[in-house]
């Protein structure tokens, strides 16, 4: 999995850079999240434009990230339809932001 960070003033933005979030996958998520949590990142947007398939483990891992993100903000951008779908049928998607595209998840923060 490429997982691509960048920080900038008040939020970070993780790409996710594989098809499937999946248990496969995700633990290189996770370490990312402890990271951004021992710097105290509590705004935060997860892109996941190349991804198509999530499981189990990957909405795990999007819970992990809101929880951290309970002092601030966890905006979710570019989900596939089978993502979207499976986050609905999970019932995660009213706690969770969800955006079309990585612009208007950013406009977000810097309103």
């Amino acid at each position: 999995m490429d997982i691509k960070t960048i920080q900038k003033e008040g939020y970070a933005i993780l790409s996710v850079n594989s098809e499937r979030l999946d248990s496969h996958t995700t633990p290189k998520l996770n370490a990312e999240l402890v990271i951004l949590s021992g710097k105290h990142v509590e705004n935060l947007i997860i892109d996941l434009s190349g991804c198509t398939y999530c499981d189990a483990a990957g909405l795990s891992t999007i819970m992990i990230a809101h929880r951290l993100c309970k002092n601030g903000r966890l905006i979710l951008c570019n989900l596939s339809t089978s993502v979207e779908t499976m986050l609905a049928i999970q019932r995660f998607d009213p706690p969770l932001t969800i955006v079309s595209d990585l612009q208007e998840a950013e406009s977000r923060f810097n309103a």
